[in-house]
């Protein structure tokens, strides 16, 4: 063993490893050591978990009272906008009628003035020119035709 050749190398390492402090030898390869996964449950972290999930809810329910306030708003406006164009409809269906049922009692139409403004009355019962206008051709239709007296016997 006190020579230092070739053949030394060659030796050395085709020496098999060996445990620590055992007397045999193993071979001139080892094997390698297989590894055989073992899946199972095993216990996981539930608080960062729970940490997780809580935030994730606050988040949402922020975001929900969020979307709620801008829905409320959006609603509110469009009710405000449909009130307002229903109005301005009113308004112009009210002045329409009222202008044709003048040109229409101008005319000596009177039957066709009062469908007028009964029409303009649904619209607005309170305008105190329209109850006077519709009193009136109601006097002239009932002293011309014998039609809507009734209303004339009303007030």
């Amino acid at each position: 063993m006190g020579y230092m050749g070739f053949g030394l190398q060659k030796w050395i390492y085709s020496m098999r490893p060996r445990k620590p402090f055992s007397m045999n030898r193993k071979g001139s390869f080892t094997v390698l050591p297989k590894y055989q996964w073992e899946f199972k449950l095993q216990y996981s972290h539930t608080k960062q978990n729970y940490i997780i999930r809580f935030s994730i809810v606050i988040l949402g329910f922020f975001i929900l009272i969020k979307m709620f306030n801008q829905w409320r708003i959006y609603e509110h406006n469009l009710s405000y906008e449909l009130i307002e164009i229903r109005k301005s409809q009113d308004d112009s269906a009210f002045n329409f009628l009222i202008n044709s049922g003048k040109r229409r009692f101008d005319n000596g139409n009177s039957l066709g003035a009062y469908s007028e403004f009964k029409l303009a009355y649904a619209i607005y019962p309170d305008n105190q020119e329209v109850k006077e206008l519709l009193k009136g051709t109601a006097i002239i239709t009932c002293y011309n035709y014998g039609k809507h007296c009734e209303e004339v016997n009303v007030d």
